[in-house]
């Protein structure tokens, strides 16, 4: 049996488990999901060490050896590669690669629209980081770590492709038209009867002082927690008392179970929900967000969307990626700071561009005319299909 290897971006959680398909792929291959977070991140393995969802297909990584023991049993192998680019990551797609068989396929999946850098901004920020020479230096080491880590990247075999945008940036000579990992949810939800018996609006949480991302990119918060909660709040209790729709709170799926204890504490009565954001949204009236992934959720079932900033969200690193959103769909954005005095319209808060939707599809969420099925059969495919002609030979 064909032997699959996924390099897990993080600690890896049932949510993991299901996104990575690894059902469907146990039907045909032997697959190990390689958790890295122990040697690569171990503050975060801390926390999630004992969250993790622990299986036979699951294998922790602590050090080199432990890595290059597992090559060694189950060479030559199909390594997906879910990885960041730093000076670990890179050296593990390096050992993988040192046995030619191996086949090296990159996701290009789960994309959002990233704001082009503006010459006047850059320059302005470049100024004052000048004035704080310790800080300028350690903000330059890390941007020529990142591009340096970024150009070492090995070229994969394969790229499975989840929209336009990927495919545009794809470089690999063989590609799998499909779609991001949110399709599939929608693939299996879209048909099963609707919960509409009670109006409201969904919030979708990312995270937004704790995500798990930051550690592993090694960024540091948009906004602090007594900053951001208070205000947000604040917004969500006018928005229900002016559009007479409650706000339903859609945790974000990787929250730790501390957080989630303390949010009866942080959202002051706004009610909440972990684990079926799809359906939430499915089932809403309209989606209210920052810049969320789960926003290709609204697109697919076609709810209007509005996005949310604030004085101090704005002028972080996270602000231009909201703004951005924003204008790619032509949605409203509202400053939950400069507009809390401000009316706000249902009827306008309603209104979608199916033309800017129906792009944006195209562009992050599904390449046109992939195959309507799950992600991992599209790939199982071209797997049977590509070993049959030969391409694939080395198993």
């Amino acid at each position: 049996m064909k032997k699959i290897l996924i390099l897990l971006p993080g600690p890896f959680l049932k949510r993991d488990y299901e996104r990575f398909g690894i059902e469907t792929l146990k039907k045909n291959f032997l697959v190990k999901a390689v958790d890295f977070t122990a040697w690569i991140y171990p503050e975060l393995w801390k926390e999630y060490s004992k969250i993790v969802f622990k299986n036979e297909d699951h294998v922790v990584i602590s050090c080199k050896s432990d890595f290059l023991t597992l090559l060694n049993k189950i060479n030559p192998v199909i390594v997906i590669d879910g990885l960041q680019d730093n000076k670990k990551a890179n050296w593990i797609r390096q050992q993988t690669k040192k046995n030619k068989k191996n086949l090296f396929v990159e996701l290009k999946i789960n994309l959002i629209p990233f704001p082009k850098s503006n010459i006047i901004k850059t320059s302005k920020k470049l100024f004052y980081l000048l004035l704080k020479p310790s800080e300028f230096i350690y903000k330059m080491i890390k941007i020529l770590k990142q591009k340096y880590y970024s150009l070492r990247k090995i070229n994969p075999d394969i790229n499975v492709v989840g929209c336009l945008v990927a495919k545009k940036k794809s470089k690999a000579k063989n590609k799998v038209n499909a779609h991001c990992m949110d399709y599939d949810i929608y693939l299996d939800i879209k048909n099963k009867p609707a919960n509409n018996k009670n109006s409201y609006a969904v919030f979708l949480d990312e995270g937004m002082t704790y995500h798990t991302d930051y550690s592993i990119l090694n960024v540091k918060p948009p906004i602090g927690e007594d900053e951001y909660y208070p205000l947000l709040v604040k917004f969500l209790n006018k928005f229900e008392a002016e559009v007479k729709l409650p706000v339903l709170f859609a945790i974000h799926p990787r929250t730790p179970n501390h957080i989630i204890k303390r949010f009866p504490n942080l959202l002051k009565g706004i009610k909440y929900q972990i684990g079926k954001t799809a359906e939430l949204v499915r089932d809403s009236n309209m989606v209210l967000l920052h810049q969320s992934t789960s926003f290709s959720f609204a697109v697919l079932f076609n709810k209007p969307a509005v996005f949310l900033t604030s004085n101090k969200l704005r002028n972080s690193w996270l602000g231009p990626r909201i703004d951005n959103f924003a204008k790619i769909i032509n949605g409203q954005i509202i400053n939950m700071d400069n507009d809390l005095n401000k009316p706000l319209n249902l009827q306008n808060l309603l209104k979608i561009d199916a033309g800017r939707y129906k792009n944006y599809l195209d562009q992050y969420i599904k390449v046109p005319h992939s195959p309507n099925k799950p992600l991992w059969e599209i790939f199982t495919d071209f797997i049977k299909k590509n070993n049959s002609k030969g391409f694939i030979n080395n198993f």
